[in-house]
């Protein structure tokens, strides 16, 4: 059949077109395969003892993909009660990596006899250095872990450094996906996930944050210059050039602000502006100049700042900005103080 529906007719619906069904309301990775992974804050796996060979899995609920073919659908499971699972001993010799898989058992794709969900403890091969075993498929990995060479019940897996979480989390579809997992891989241009509250897009080939973080560099050291051609270095001071790193947001675009509490001598003028590089290249993005800068003359001191929106910008690209300086006049000190260089992305 070609075209499938689910509570439609009255007799003939298969567990194929049910499976395939309930995928539709879950986050996909193709047209006909939901996305795989756990309900957040459950099968959290840890040791029975510091040292044993043996851990306790929580409650907790995971999709796990049919992969025997593409129209075998997925498989909500429930794990309700905490689970113990054993490790075998370890080799005499050599480490071993193991994993902790919730694995679906189904005869009418892998021949097995079965129709059940199992957790499963896949030993790995004892190696310097160990790998894990290859996933099965029509299984979910949860966990790998780490077994000494000589482990046992009487000296057994030290379990607060043998666990690596490789749980990977679902959503609904169109949902924020919590990240989490070795295998995280967006399924699409556009889907978005959550980092430690931070928003995260796929495009296409890894996660870049949605809006990166804004990047202030300060210094509150004083320096000066007397070159009338822009510069990045002062003399007096340390901290220079002042120079904020930054990664291009999905727009392209961003607004770089700079300020200094600065004075010159007489009706002189202090200058200061910014450039733009691309990190990895040196190439300059953008040069400086009058029409971006900020400007002090007369007596005194006075604090100046300026911004301007930067655009043209590759996504997830790093960038700098660094501060440069002038003065009006050949051999007449241009000071700054308190000098910043800020870089707010544009959502």
């Amino acid at each position: 059949m070609t075209v499938r529906s689910a509570w439609h007719l009255p007799n003939g619906q298969t567990r194929e077109d049910t499976r395939l069904a309930v995928g539709l309301a879950m986050a996909s990775t193709g047209p006909l395969l939901a996305r795989a992974g756990c309900v957040i804050g459950g099968l959290r796996l840890s040791g029975t003892a510091a040292t044993s060979m043996q851990a306790r899995l929580s409650p907790g609920q995971v999709w796990v993909p049919g992969t025997s073919t593409a129209t075998q659908g997925g498989y909500p499971v429930t794990v309700d009660a905490d689970t113990l699972l054993t490790f075998v001993d370890g080799d005499a010799a050599l480490p071993r990596v193991d994993a902790v898989v919730v694995r679906v058992h189904d005869t009418d794709y892998d021949g097995s006899g079965r129709y059940e969900a199992t957790l499963e403890v896949l030993a790995g091969a004892p190696a310097a250095p160990p790998a894990p075993p290859a996933v099965p498929e029509n299984a979910e990995l949860l966990y790998e872990v780490t077994v000494p060479a000589g482990a046992s019940a009487a000296n057994g897996i030290i379990w607060a450094s043998a666990i690596t979480d490789r749980r990977r989390y679902t959503a609904a579809l169109g949902g924020i996906v919590p990240a989490g997992g070795a295998r995280d891989d967006g399924a699409h241009v556009g889907q978005y996930r959550d980092v430690n509250g931070r928003l995260e897009r796929w495009d296409g080939a890894a996660w870049r944050q949605y809006i990166p973080d804004a990047v202030l560099r300060y210094s509150f050291n004083y320096g000066y210059t007397t070159s009338t051609t822009f510069v990045e270095t002062l003399t007096g001071g340390p901290d220079t050039p002042l120079t904020a790193r930054f990664v291009a947001p999905a727009r392209g675009w961003v607004h770089v602000t700079v300020g200094a509490l600065t004075a010159v001598e007489g009706s002189n003028v202090a200058t200061m502006s910014f450039r733009v590089r691309q990190e990895s290249t040196g190439t300059e993005i953008l040069p400086p100049v009058q029409e971006r800068s900020a400007q002090f003359s007369g007596n005194g001191r006075a604090s100046i700042c300026t911004m301007y929106p930067v655009g043209g910008l590759t996504p997830g690209v790093v960038y700098t900005a660094t501060a440069v300086h002038q003065s009006s006049a050949a051999g007449v000190k241009a000071e700054f103080d308190n000098r910043f260089v800020r870089v707010d992305p544009v959502a």
